[in-house]
């Protein structure tokens, strides 16, 4: 599959096991929230990942994961995420919330 996260976004979640569907502790892959866009597009950003458990959250609800509603709670919490661990933001980041700021008002 292209555009997969790279391995330092992957690292920005190693230490959080809460599936952000379920709320149990057993996530066990990081879900493109608005979906995977371009290999060089704004869609490999951090604040497009979400921990999701594969089987039970993701692939069983990949449709129902697709609505604004959903996209925009999903969005808002990696955002809430990021800014607890004092992530940085780049300009890719910025890119990301101008591409998307219809779920960020």
């Amino acid at each position: 599959m292209k555009n997969n996260f790279s391995q330092e976004t992957r690292s920005l979640f190693e230490e959080a096991w809460e599936c952000w569907i379920c709320g149990m502790n057993t996530s066990d892959s990081l879900h493109h929230i608005t979906g995977r866009g371009t290999e060089e597009g704004v869609e490999s950003s951090p604040l497009n990942a979400c921990l999701i458990c594969n089987n039970k959250c993701h692939i069983s609800n990949h449709n129902s994961l697709k609505t604004e509603n959903k996209i925009k709670k999903l969005l808002e919490k990696t955002y809430k995420y990021l800014s607890k661990i004092n992530y940085e933001f780049t300009n890719k980041d910025v890119s990301f919330i101008e591409k998307y700021i219809k779920y960020y008002k």
